[in-house]
């Protein structure tokens, strides 16, 4: 990571890419923009040190710039902001976060001092806090009824609870997680119930 982390931000809106930019303007980073998924690929190198990307945009998706990004061997923490309610898949996904649009001012400078903040903790508690953040957001969405039923999330949850008892004995302060899951994130493995 270089001195000031460099965190790359891409929306097809443009509206919504100069407020992200704005609320950005008093966190100690350097903001790298991107209007679109193949704008993005071309400013994305080794010196990126966070990735917040829109998942639904025309010619060139998220999903895309995330898959391209990791073929590239660019190990970053990669969060999706998207108007998409996120279904049980994000777990398989290779991302550190999910938000939905719209979000707030707060939600989304959280976000990104968390994913600045995953790149300098061991990689296990990294997965561990990547993992809770896709289960609140799929605790937030439209998809959680039914969701305990699915074999993906049980094999999910299992994963989640075997990294818990690998990082018991670190304490994670994570400021994204500390606003999103009901508990502020204290023992979110043993208290968090998916609602439903």
């Amino acid at each position: 990571m270089t001195d000031t982390p460099r965190v790359l931000i891409c929306d097809d809106e443009s509206d919504l890419l100069d407020l992200y930019d704005l609320w950005l303007a008093d966190v100690d980073v350097t903001v790298v923009r991107a209007s679109g998924g193949a704008e993005a690929l071309s400013r994305c190198d080794d010196d990126i040190d966070a990735a917040v990307l829109d998942r639904n945009m025309p010619r060139v998706s998220g999903d895309e710039v995330l898959d391209e990004l990791r073929d590239r061997s660019l190990d970053i923490p990669v969060a999706f902001v998207s108007a998409a309610t996120p279904s049980v898949r994000i777990v398989d996904l290779d991302i550190d976060a999910y938000l939905t649009k719209p979000v707030t001012r707060e939600e989304y400078v959280d976000l990104v001092r968390s994913l600045i903040k995953r790149e300098s903790i061991p990689e296990t508690a990294a997965r561990y806090l990547s993992y809770l953040s896709k289960r609140a957001a799929l605790s937030r969405s439209d998809s959680r009824p039914g969701i305990r039923d699915d074999s993906t999330y049980a094999a999910f949850e299992e994963d989640l609870s075997r990294l818990a008892a690998e990082i018991e004995d670190l304490h994670l302060d994570d400021p994204y997680l500390r606003r999103t899951l009901p508990d502020g994130g204290v023992d979110p493995v043993d208290e968090f119930e998916l609602p439903g």
